[in-house]
C-alpha cells in the first residue's frame, strides 16, 4: 500500500471512532464527557473587556450581611440569603488564609449521616440579580485546606449550582461538584440535573491548600438556548451550550455551596471569598 492510502486509511479510522465516541456520548444518559483546551469553544460570552460588577461581596463586614443586600438578612426585599441543612454551620472567621482582607466565608458540614438527616448542606444564595438578567458572569475564590472524597451512593458534592423556582417547586438545573481522579486528587465537573448528564474535564485539578478562582457565565433560558461556562485560574475548563437551564416561566438563582450527602472525612470545611456577579463580561 503507498504512503498515500495508508494517511487516508488511517484519517478514515479516526473519523469514524470521532463518531461512535459522540453517539455512545449520546446514549448514555450518566456520562463524563472531557473536554480539553482544543474542543473548549472561545464563545462571544467571554469577552476581553472586564464586566460591569453589580453585586459583590468580600465579608470584610464580619458577618454574611452582604449576601442579603439590599435589606437585611431575612427582611422581605432581600437580594439573597444563607441556608442551613443537616449538620452545617456558615460564619464568617478572620482568619489569616483570607483571599483578601481579613474575613472569609467558613462553610462547615458533617455528612456523618443519621436517619433524620441524610444530607447536610449550607448554601449562600443570591437571586435578585439572576432573576433580572438572563446572562451573567459569576466569580468566586475557593480554599480547600485539604483533600476530601465523596463517596455517597451515588457519590456527589455540590459546591456551585443554580436552582429554578416555579410555583412552589424549587430545583437545582445546572451544578458543579466535586469529583476524585484514579490518584485521589479533586476535580471539578459539570451535573445537568435537568437532563440527568454529567460532564468532566481533564484541564484542572483543585489545588488544597490554597486560594484558586472560579469563573462563570451562565445564559438563563426556559429552552434549550442556555449557555454555561467555567473557567478555572483563567483557563476555560467547562462550556455546555444549547441546554434548558431553567423551567419554562421559573426563574433562575445562584449559590455557593457545601452540600453533600457522604464524604470522607464526613467533616469537611471550605472558604469562600470576594464573590462577585457581573454584567456584559467576566469579573476582574
Amino acid at each position: 500500500m503507498s504512503r498515500s492510502k495508508l494517511m487516508l486509511l488511517i484519517v478514515g479510522l479516526l473519523v469514524l471512532a470521532a463518531g461512535l465516541r459522540n453517539e455512545i456520548g449520546r446514549a448514555l444518559p450518566l456520562q463524563f464527557l472531557h473536554f480539553n483546551s482544543s474542543q473548549t469553544s472561545e464563545i462571544s460570552s467571554a469577552p476581553v473587556r472586564p464586566g460591569e460588577v453589580i453585586w459583590s461581596a468580600d465579608m470584610e463586614t464580619g458577618d454574611l450581611s452582604q449576601w442579603s443586600v439590599p435589606d437585611v438578612p431575612g427582611g422581605p426585599n432581600t437580594g439573597g440569603g444563607v441556608f442551613n441543612s443537616g449538620l452545617s454551620i456558615v460564619g464568617v472567621d478572620e482568619v489569616g488564609l483570607a483571599h483578601s482582607g481579613l474575613h472569609a466565608a467558613r462553610l462547615f458540614i458533617n455528612t456523618q449521616s443519621t436517619g433524620e438527616l441524610p444530607t447536610s448542606g449550607t448554601r449562600l444564595f443570591r437571586w435578585l440579580e439572576p432573576e433580572k438578567y438572563p446572562e451573567l458572569y459569576y466569580r468566586v475564590w475557593f480554599y480547600f485546606p485539604q483533600r476530601y472524597v465523596p463517596n455517597g451512593n451515588p457519590p456527589w458534592w455540590n459546591v456551585f449550582q443554580w436552582k429554578s423556582k416555579r410555583a412552589d417547586v424549587s430545583d437545582p438545573f445546572i451544578a458543579l461538584n466535586v469529583g476524585n481522579r484514579s490518584d485521589g486528587a479533586m476535580y471539578f465537573y459539570l451535573y445537568d440535573k435537568n437532563a440527568a448528564k454529567s460532564y468532566g474535564q481533564s484541564i484542572k485539578n483543585i489545588p488544597e491548600g490554597q486560594w484558586f478562582r472560579v469563573d462563570a457565565f451562565y445564559k438563563c433560558s426556559g429552552e434549550k438556548t442556555g449557555h454555561v461556562t467555567f473557567w478555572q485560574d483563567g483557563a476555560q475548563i467547562l462550556d455546555l451550550s444549547d441546554v434548558q437551564t431553567r423551567y419554562p416561566g421559573g426563574n433562575c438563582s445562584w449559590s455557593v455551596n457545601n452540600y453533600s450527602t457522604s464524604l470522607n472525612p464526613s467533616a469537611a470545611t471550605i472558604y469562600v471569598d470576594d464573590a462577585a456577579i457581573c454584567l456584559g463580561g467576566r469579573c476582574k
